[in-house]
């Protein structure tokens, strides 16, 4: 089914079929299922855990609650489950990552009664009882490593009243199989984020299991090759991704205090990287406290993201211009106007095309934005969402700037992006191009946007350098808070806030358009919205559109 956001469509669901589940088997995971690979995983049982490990992020007692009835959620996803053996058809595959990855032990470990623990260690003994063997979701690198990191965190919690018993035993070895198993079957650099995740596993196998001090070395040597191959100069990631930029930033928060606990020291790769990208996380954010949508990311939770920051210790300013990680911020009065301005990465599998688009927002309300993101890789809604459409940005014959495959993965996107920023007494301008039309359309894309000093005008130009391509569109996705209605001379909106603002857009092109549009803010949320659209024929000669947002009454 093709889905093209502004047309009238039928939401799929978000449950993936049972085969989303195995698309990702291989030949390395045929060998991973075989006997002798099984054989290859046995070895020492570890002696517990060096110390206790401290809990870096707090449980919800609620969630804890509802697991003892069996209610397991995760990313607005809730299945009922009456064991660990056998989890619904309908679960989508990143709820069975989380769940296979253990994450619920922090909210049975807030719960304040005595059952959590004999709860936590009835779920954990079957699990482990059933997923013995290899499955390509329970014992993927970075799921085994995530699961792997909760054991040790919540070691004391999970043998209270068990200590040297049959469950200790069990959970020793197996530990010990999880631990030798993310040693041999850690991602390629090309996988982006689940590699850092996975030594973060490692390292966690190397410094806080007792037995596996042997690989300390080279565990925190390819940790360090990591951080600094995906950690960015300016402290964004290499996957572009706010929201992955955050998980990367969570994973280097547990490892400082791993290592700060078992050794007294952080490894200076960890600490630089977590006073980077903090800052750079701030930039990402709109006032209202979320995350600009770019490259497959979410707003996630306001307070959420306070909490993460306020470890840190960071008070350095967010950066207005990231040319590594390609973005750059305006800001005046209330105004604050995000840009995409680098191009897609070959690394990981969240890319969008959605180069030169924008979000603005005034004071905390979010005018324009990008459409968001879907879970699933696997779902229709997976390649709408990636498409330059989707994004407040400019096509050519409804032709994305990037495109990707099925997976996820970059196919073709541009070669070439630049801008260039001047910040006067005035106010900032941005000049930006990308040659993403280039090999398809012989047009290079240039976008100028200028936010006055004083925050109440966002002045755009949209230029088609070259010959091809019959027909551009400029698309500009409303929040759905905002109540658009057309100006009667065609050439505008009128735009009215939550907080009683009134914006107006003009532009100097006929034939101005309200479609329908949706907002993916959140998983399993998704919200009906309205989308600007201004269009224009292409006749050989390339195409100039010039446009204004402006408050009434400033």
């Amino acid at each position: 089914m093709s889905i093209k956001p502004g047309l009238t469509a039928t939401v799929p669901s978000t449950v993936t079929s049972h085969a989303e589940l195995h698309s990702a088997l291989s030949i390395g995971d045929g060998w991973r299922a075989s006997v002798l690979y099984r054989l290859l995983l046995i070895g020492p049982t570890p002696k517990g855990v060096q110390t206790d490990i401290p809990e870096v992020w707090p449980g919800d007692p609620a969630a804890g609650v509802a697991l003892l009835d069996g209610h397991f959620t995760h990313g607005g996803e809730t299945h009922v489950l009456a064991n660990a053996r056998e989890l619904p058809d309908e679960a989508t595959a990143g709820w069975r990552a989380w769940f296979h990855g253990h994450g619920w032990l922090k909210d049975l470990r807030a719960v304040s009664n005595s059952e959590a623990p004999y709860f936590a260690r009835e779920w954990l003994s079957a699990w482990m009882d059933a997923h013995r063997r290899w499955s390509p979701i329970a014992w993927a690198p970075e799921v085994a490593a995530e699961r792997l990191v909760n054991w040790c965190q919540h070691w004391p919690f999970l043998i209270r009243e068990d200590k040297s018993g049959p469950f200790e035993m069990t959970l020793r070895k197996t530990a010990g199989r999880t631990a030798r198993h993310i040693f041999r079957t850690l991602p390629p650099p090309e996988a982006g984020f689940k590699r850092l995740h996975t030594l973060k596993g490692q390292a966690f196998a190397a410094f806080a299991l007792l037995g596996s001090e042997r690989h300390k070395a080279q565990s925190l040597q390819r940790l360090e090759d990591a951080i600094a191959a995906q950690v960015l100069p300016d402290g964004g990631h290499v996957e572009r991704n706010p929201e992955r930029l955050v998980h990367v930033l969570c994973d280097l928060l547990e490892l400082k205090a791993l290592f700060s606990t078992v050794t007294g020291d952080v490894p200076g790769a960890v600490q630089n990287a977590i006073d980077r990208s903090a800052p750079m996380i701030r930039a990402l954010r709109h006032p209202d406290g979320g995350l600009a949508l770019f490259n497959g990311g979410q707003e996630q939770d306001p307070a959420w993201l306070d909490l993460v920051l306020a470890q840190t210790d960071s008070t350095a300013k967010p950066p207005q211009a990231a040319p590594h990680a390609g973005f750059q911020r305006l800001a005046a009065g209330a105004v604050h106007v995000l840009v995409d301005t680098g191009k897609p990465t070959p690394i990981g599998t969240d890319q969008h095309g959605g180069t030169l688009s924008f979000e603005m927002s005034s004071a905390k309300h979010r005018i324009v934005v990008n459409c968001g993101a879907h879970p699933s890789r696997h779902s229709p809604w997976r390649t709408a969402l990636a498409a330059t459409a989707a994004h407040s940005c400019l096509t050519v014959d409804d032709t994305s700037s990037a495109t990707f495959a099925l997976d996820g993965t970059l196919r073709t996107g541009p070669n070439v992006v630049r801008a260039e920023r001047q910040d006067v007494d005035a106010g900032t301008l941005l000049e930006t191009q990308h040659d993403g039309y280039q090999t398809a359309f012989a047009l290079t894309h240039h976008r100028a946007l200028y936010l006055a000093a004083h925050g109440t005008d966002l002045r755009g130009e949209d230029r088609l350098v070259g010959t091809g391509g019959n027909q551009f569109t400029i698309r500009f996705h409303l929040h759905p808070s905002v109540q658009a209605s057309l100006l009667s001379d065609g050439h505008g909106v009128l735009l009215r806030l939550p907080n009683k603002e009134v914006w107006r857009f003009r532009t100097s092109n006929d034939g101005v358009r309200l479609e329908e549009s949706v907002y993916l803010p959140q998983p399993g949320v998704l919200r009906r919205s309205e989308q600007i659209v201004v269009t224009g024929p292409l006749s050989g000669n390339g195409a100039l559109v010039k446009w204004a947002f402006s408050r009434e009454g400033a």
